[in-house]
């Protein structure tokens, strides 16, 4: 299987979030009210709050996986996510750590439609792990620190405030 082959086969599937964050996900992922008018910031689309949660979980080295018989939901199929370059960054970020979760990703040209789907599918419990511990760092700052979400540059401070953590 080519990069492209491999790409294509991620990009059809749809990273789930743990239930418990979800009217976190909503309060973030649209700002205020219906008219747009509300006191917090926000993202627009829900699948950039799931790109920013990764990226936390991921510079916070921290995962939390959705266990099997927890509730959860799925987001939008990965391959409708924008911007590009993110979603692209994030699948790089997810290759270059593939051997800690059991994988050479540069062997999956040769491997089996089996081994690529198995890949694939560690590949997104990953990817939801990362982002399930952002969304748990986002819960905490919203449940301690709501104000701070008034900033229309939280965003990027949240990510400031890790940066100069590590």
């Amino acid at each position: 299987m080519d990069g492209t082959q491999l790409r294509d086969l991620i990009g059809q599937k749809r990273p789930r979030y743990k239930e418990q964050y979800k009217a976190l996900i909503d309060r973030i992922s649209k700002k205020g009210d219906a008219s747009g008018k509300g006191d917090f910031s926000s993202f627009g689309a829900y699948y950039q709050t799931y790109m920013y949660a990764f990226i936390i979980g991921y510079k916070l080295g921290k995962q939390n996986f959705i266990l099997p018989n927890e509730d959860s939901n799925y987001f939008f199929v990965f391959s409708q996510w924008s911007p590009i370059a993110i979603r692209d960054y994030i699948v790089m970020l997810l290759l270059n750590k593939s051997e800690d979760f059991g994988f050479k990703w540069i062997e999956l040209e040769d491997a089996s439609i089996e081994v690529i789907e198995s890949f694939v599918a560690e590949l997104i419990r990953q990817m939801e792990g990362y982002a399930n511990a952002g969304f748990e760092y986002l819960q905490e700052k919203w449940e301690n620190e709501n104000m701070i979400f008034r900033n229309p540059f939280v965003f990027v401070k949240i990510l400031e405030e890790l940066e100069n953590n590590n």
